[in-house]
This record gives structure tokens, sequence and C-alpha cells, in this order.
């Protein structure tokens, strides 16, 4: 029954979490085949000395042994150990150097499938929970790949080489008598290793949580503090903290198990054996000589078993992880890119159409019919109410989103011929919430082209109106950003994004209310860079403020998803529709502003 079910347990999850990384064993079958020969080696050198020293003792014993009888035998031992010296060396080099390869390269597998993934992935995932699949369910497979190679090979074949030496020293009645007890051993691995395999996939499950907990409370920090929330978020993270403590508390529960199941099998096998043993020699059946072979064999035996153990935990912790990491890395992008190997960047104007379209899992239409066309070069404005859908035109552009109903066309070829690479190189974005690394403020701005001169970043700067902003700190362009850009106001880390985008080599600028934090002079300011700039790009920008769109050679208004008004900003002017309306009363607010000023100056002076 034991045997049995540890068959299935070893065909089961072993061999099934071995068979899954076999791309990788096949890509690195020299390394694996020379670190498992020097196992073997090293199983089969460590067999030398007990037999020779049983020999020494039946010598003793004999009254035979003379300076040069011990001379070979020490001297054989000597090079046994060196051998073994070397060939440990080596396996280790070989085993541990392949598993921190292939954490590698499944980071980076990970890493690029994170990149391929559409925004709605990034809305069922969590960033900590990302972050755990990344470290603890990586680290885990490597464990795998090291650990569990050395575990099953030297479980295996060291324990058989231990378990044949043994028969052939002192028959094979003595070995049944020593491995009575591990049948009951293994039945026991086995169990613990079930057990342990839903513990520590609930442990990693709580780990992510409390990654997630963490992330958000220190992204948000500023708003827990506004909100005096310090006291609730303590309790809630040590609420989390405890729950993942005392899943590991039940993971080490199980861990605690094994040596000891093993420690005690052991003992009861070496009781057994001097036992049976001591009835042996009085007997007459085997010396002194051998039963010292035999027990320090039982020795050498002791590290498989206990290799058999650890085989069980490490299989079972690797297994919950690749798991984990399989059904994340199954997800497959929202947007299929079906041109992948097209990498021809498309030039030329933009055909917009849509009928309709819907968020998957809305019920709500985001974007009902409108068609619309922007010329390579122009200046473009989209206004609208609030969620009347000028966003989502953003996202459809950008091909976040595919929808069969929606035609999007750049130099007359549609956007799904070409790669996703290829068509988004052509966009330079800048969203109304800047993002910025923990990094210099060259850095940053360089991000798109890092090996640009000093004299480039500068000159986008300038354009972005950022430039003597950032001469203002002590270390200019060195300046070390904190985490998003904390030390910064948010109309300097708007600018330097703006910055960062017009540094690109992009045809096309997609600023969604990029200015929201800029005073409308500033806004002006870098609206007139840019039309007056040598570098002339397709500039299409979401905006509240309607004061500057004077500038546009179009302008779209949205309303429910569909086009309300479109024209130039004279015709919308005259028109006497929403933006109209919109663009007088801001109009009227700019000027009453201004009056104020010139009231409190005149006061002032006066």
């Amino acid at each position: 029954m034991a045997i049995c079910m540890l068959h299935t347990g070893i065909s089961g999850e072993i061999m099934d979490i071995f068979w899954n990384l076999g791309w990788f064993f096949r890509r690195h079958w020299q390394r694996y085949f020379f670190c498992v020969l020097f196992l073997v080696l090293v199983s089969v050198a460590e067999l030398l000395p007990p037999w020779l020293i049983g020999t020494l003792v039946d010598d003793i014993q004999a009254g035979e042994l003379s300076a040069e009888s011990i001379v070979k035998p020490i001297m054989l031992i000597a090079l046994t150990g060196v051998l073994v010296y070397i060939f440990r060396n080596g396996w280790r080099i070989l085993l541990f150097g392949g598993a921190i390869e292939l954490g590698r390269v499944m980071r980076s597998r990970l890493f690029h499938h994170f990149t391929r993934m559409s925004p709605e992935f990034y809305h069922r995932h969590k960033t900590g929970d990302l972050m755990a699949h990344a470290t603890n369910d990586v680290k885990a497979i490597e464990a795998t790949a090291a650990e569990g190679v050395l575990t099953l090979v030297d479980s295996v074949v060291a324990g058989s080489a231990v378990v044949v030496a043994m028969i052939w020293v002192c028959g094979w009645q003595m070995t049944a008598v020593a491995l009575m007890p591990f049948p009951v051993m293994a039945w026991l691995m086995f169990r613990y290793a079930s057990l342990l395999h839903k513990r520590f996939r609930t442990a990693q499950e709580t780990f992510s949580d409390l990654n997630n907990r963490v992330q958000e409370s220190v992204s948000g920090i500023r708003a827990i503090r506004a909100h005096d929330l310090n006291q609730a978020q303590k309790a809630k993270f040590r609420e989390r903290s405890e729950k993942t403590n005392d899943a590991n508390l039940k993971v080490a529960s199980v861990d605690a198990l094994f040596d000891p199941t093993i420690a005690v099998c052991v003992c009861l096998s070496i009781m057994g054996s001097l036992g049976y043993g001591a009835w042996r020699i009085s007997s007459g059946l085997m010396t002194v000589g051998e039963l010292t072979t035999f027990t320090i064999y039982l020795g050498l035996l002791v590290w498989p078993m206990f290799a058999f153990g650890w085989l069980f935990n490490i299989v079972e912790r690797g297994s919950a992880s690749l798991a984990r990491l399989q059904k994340l890395m199954a997800e497959m992008p929202d947007v299929e890119d079906r041109a992948v190997d097209v990498q021809e960047k498309p030039e030329g104007n933009i055909e917009f159409t849509a009928q309709s379209f819907t968020y998957p899992g809305a019920e709500q239409t985001s974007l009902g019919s409108l068609s619309f066309k922007v010329e390579r070069g122009a200046f473009v404005g989209v206004c609208g109410r609030t969620g009347s859908g000028k966003t989502t035109l953003f996202r459809l552009l950008l091909r976040e989103y595919d929808h069969q109903e929606v035609s999007i066309k750049i130099g007359g070829r549609s956007h799904d011929s070409v790669s996703l690479d290829a068509l988004r190189s052509r966009f330079a974005v800048v969203s109304q919430e800047p993002f910025l690394f923990s990094a210099t403020i060259a850095n940053n701005i360089a991000f798109g082209r890092p090996d640009v001169s000093q004299d480039e970043v500068e000159r986008v700067a300038k354009l972005a109106c950022v430039h003597d902003d950032i001469l203002g700190f002590t270390d200019g362009y060195e300046t070390l950003l904190g985490e998003k850009g904390i030390n910064l106001s948010g109309g300097q880390k708007q600018r330097i994004t703006i910055a960062r985008a017009l540094l690109l080599e992009a045809d096309i600028l997609l600023f969604d209310d990029a200015f929201c934090s800029l005073d409308m002079k500033t806004e002006a300011q870098i609206l007139e860079n840019l039309m007056n700039s040598d570098q002339q790009k397709t500039l299409i920008l979401i905006t509240q403020r309607l004061t500057n769109l004077h500038q546009a050679d179009h302008l779209i208004v949205l309303e429910q998803g569909e086009i309300a008004e479109s024209g130039s900003h004279s015709e919308l002017v005259r028109s006497g529709g929403w933006y109209s309306r919109i663009f007088q009363r801001q109009a009227m607010e700019i000027t009453d502003q201004k009056d104020s000023v010139e009231t409190i100056e005149s006061v002032a002076v006066s």
C-alpha cells in the first residue's frame, strides 16, 4: 500500500513538475548531464571508504594488520576524498548556476508577458500579486530546479547504490531488516506532501494579499495621512500580516514533521540492524568488519532518506508556485498581435470610423457612430463633457482594445495590419496622471531614448517650459526623484512627462488632458512652442480649456460617444453650440481674473 502510494506521489507530482520544466532542462542538457554524472560519481566513490574500513577491522581482529597493509587503504580513502571534493564542487556550480539561469529566464518571460497584456489584465490582478509571482513563486521554482534535482538524484541514485552495496556486503536478509521502517516513512512522506501542497498555496496567496496592502499603502501614503487613517491602515495591515503569519506557521508545522519522522525511522533501522547483526556475528554468519561496513553504509543511507523527504517538500512548493505562474501566463492579451512580424511603421493621415464600442463587461456604450480624419502634421483638439468618450478614443487609437465595429487606418493601412510595437512606436502619449521613475530628471526625460545627448534633453525641456524649473534645483538635471516624482509639484511632473514624450521618435502626440495641472499661460506657451517647433508632429489634444484651442486646425466635440460638433475654432464659436457657450464662459472668467489682478495692483500702488 505504502509503495503504491509512494509511486503515485512520485509520478503524479515529482515527474509532473520536472516534465513541465523539461524545456529548460533540454536547452541546458549538457549542464544537467554533467551535474547528474558528478552526483553519481560522488555516490559511487563514497561506497569505497566503508568497505576499506571494514577490511581493516577484520585484519585487526585477525591480528594481520601491518604498517604496509594500512598504507594502501589510507591512500585510497584520501584519494576518494579529493575526488569527492572536486565532483561536489562541480555539481554545485552546474546545478545552482542552472537554477539561477532558470529564475532569470522565467522572470524575463513573466515581464514580457506583463508588457503584452492590456489594461483589463491589470484590472483583474493587483500589483502586489504580480510582484509575489515574480519573486516568491519564481524562487520556489528555482529551488525545484536546484535542490529538487539534487534530492531526486541523491535519493534515487545514492540510495540505490548504498542498498546494492549493503546487499553485496551482508546479503539481502540483513538489508531487508534495515529497510523495514522505510515503507512506513514513505507513506508518511506522501501524506505530509499532500498537506503541504494545499497549505503552501494558501500561504503564497496570503503573501500576495499582504504585498497588495503594502503597495497600496505606500502609494497612497499622502491620502492616508490627509484623512488621518494611519491607525486604521495599521489595523488592516496587522490583520493581513497575522493571516499571512498563520498561513506560514501552518506550512512550517508540516515542514517540521519531515525530519523527525525520518530520524525516527533511521534510528529504528539502526537498532534493528545492530541487533540482527550482533546475532549473525554470534552465529558466525558475518564478521565484525562486515557489520562495521554495513553500519557505515547505513549512515550513508541517512542523507538519501532526508533527501527523499526534502524532495517531497521542495516539489510541493515548486508545484504550487508553478501552477500559479502557469495560470497567470495562460491568460492571453485581450488584443491579439496578428501582425507580429510586420515591423514597418505606419505613417500618414489617421482615419477613424466607429459604429459603436462598449468596454468588456460594461453595459453602457462608450462610443456610438462617429467618423473623422486627422491630417498628418495637424493639430486636432478633442473636447466635450466628462464621460463623453474622449479617453476611449485615445485607447482605441493605441489599440488597447479591439472591436469589430471600430476601424482605424494610418496612411491608408489598417492599424491591425502591423505589429503592436510598430504601431505604438508612432505615438507619444501624455496622460493627465503623469508617472515618473525613481531616477534623475535627465534619465526620466530620456527614458524612451537613453542614448540621446544632454543638449537634446534640454531642448525638449525648453519646449515643455520646464528647463528653468530644473535649473532651479541644486543638482539641476541630475536631481534624483523620489517614487513617482514625489519631490516635484504636479505641474513640474506633468511638464517633465511632456518633455519625455517630445523626445520620442514618434509622429503623433496624444495629450489626454496633459495640461490639467498647469496654468493657462504655461499651457499656451507649450502649445506655441509645439506649433513653432522644427519637428512638426501630429498633435491630438484632449482638454477642457477651450481658450487655447484657437490654434487648432480642427476641433471635435464629443457628446455621449458621438460627434456633436466639428470644425475650426471660429466655426464652432459662431455656431452657438456647446463649444461656443463653454468658450465664452471661460474667456469671461479669464477677463474677470485679469481685471481683479489689475485692481489689486492699482490698490497696492496707491
